[in-house]
């Protein structure tokens, strides 16, 4: 997973590459100010985001928030100043101040498991799709088949046997079905 770390202290830096190394071995992209930051993100995906707070406060705000809607983990190490409120209400973890390595390796595991939360959400949700796919091309099978004459019950049982008899998804039975190139039974 990349990881954006926004910073321009390579002390920071180098401590974050340090501690993805222990988290798994994630790939650590620096951007030195927020502008850069903005350009790295316009051209990867990003799992997660460390901000160290460089910069104006309202660009640092504004690049957090930008992240955090985006369902990206950000752990964001403020240097000094009152933390936004709406970071926290974004999600937005923020760690506890002076900044230890502690501090970041929490902040940064913190990140990594809204990351990983959402991308095994993601991978959820593409699956509830794809079975629903599957479900409402099955249906609309079984109406034609219905059309032909059968029951609902017969015309499942029916794309059931031929999946197995010809050792092919009930997908695929169904679309061939729907498309009107399958062998009806009372054809043969």
């Amino acid at each position: 997973m990349n990881v954006l770390v926004l910073s321009s202290s390579d002390k920071v830096f180098s401590a974050a590459v340090q501690l993805l190394a222990l988290c798994g071995g994630h790939r650590a992209l620096r951007a030195c100010d927020v502008m850069q930051a903005r350009t790295l993100i316009g051209q990867r995906e990003f799992g997660a985001a460390v901000i160290y707070g460089d910069g104006p406060a309202a660009e640092l705000r504004d690049i957090c928030l930008t992240l955090a809607e985006n369902c990206v983990g950000t752990a964001f190490l403020p240097r000094g100043g009152e933390v936004p409120g709406e970071l926290y209400d974004s999600g937005v973890i923020v760690a506890e101040r002076p900044l230890t390595k502690a501090a970041l390796y929490v902040a940064l595991r913190a990140a990594l498991g809204i990351a990983y939360g959402y991308e095994r959400l993601r991978r959820e949700n593409a699956d509830l799709k794809r079975r629903l796919e599957i479900l409402k091309t099955v249906s609309r099978a079984k109406c034609v088949l219905a059309s032909r004459g059968m029951t609902e019950e017969e015309a499942h049982a029916e794309i059931e046997r031929r999946a197995m008899n010809e050792r092919r998804s009930k997908t695929d039975i169904a679309k061939e079905i729907i498309e009107g190139n399958d062998v009806n039974e009372k054809d043969k």
